[in-house]
């Protein structure tokens, strides 16, 4: 009889572990759902910080590409401008060659060595898209001329240049050089 009443005694604490495992179980469960929540939440949390970092270093990789484009732009721009000032003064150097052409043809000198010298000069202003400013016949411009002296003269409309004293000159559509001119300026008669 002793031994039947282990036996009950084991399975009433054999029922009671498998109650108590249910239980735990069933804890065990709800654990499970609270911890999955809170992951999630967690998670999301996560994301949106990750989110809001992207956005960060979004805006700040169009900024640096923004200020790399105008460091860009503004070396471009100096040294255009360095090298406008060399071929400004090129083209006192060019000047002097026609100047001096001119006088050796006046005298009858040979000029082939000058000419050739100039059409070299002529084409690397070509290079860099320096070009005259035509004057002689055209209306006065204040963008491309300078005035050094009014002449009177009915021949010509007021205000057309009918003398060039210094060539004018433009790089990349800008003024390099203005052209020194003298215009004609109606006679009053009295």
């Amino acid at each position: 009889m002793v031994q039947n009443e282990e036996d009950d005694n084991s399975s009433i604490k054999s029922q009671e572990n498998v109650g108590q495992n249910d239980n735990n179980f069933n804890n065990t469960e709800d654990d499970i759902s609270f911890i999955d929540e809170s992951k999630v939440i967690v998670g999301k949390q996560q994301i949106d910080e990750l989110n809001d970092l992207l956005q960060k270093e979004k805006e700040k990789s169009l900024r640096l590409q923004a200020d790399y484009q105008n460091l860009e732009k503004q070396t471009i721009d100096r040294i255009n401008i360095r090298g406008d000032k060399i071929i400004l003064d090129f083209l006192t150097v060019y000047e002097d060659f026609i100047r001096t052409k001119d006088v050796y043809e006046k005298e009858g000198g040979n000029v082939d060595n000058l000419n050739s010298i100039i059409k070299n000069i002529e084409s690397i202003l070509g290079n860099y898209d320096v070009k005259p400013i035509e004057t002689e016949g055209k209306k006065f411009d204040p963008k491309l001329h300078e005035v050094i002296q009014e002449i009177e003269d009915n021949d010509h409309e007021e205000g057309i240049i009918v003398k060039e004293i210094a060539k004018g000159y433009i790089i990349r559509n800008k003024v390099m050089k203005y052209s020194k001119v003298c215009v004609s300026k109606k006679i009053i008669k009295k």
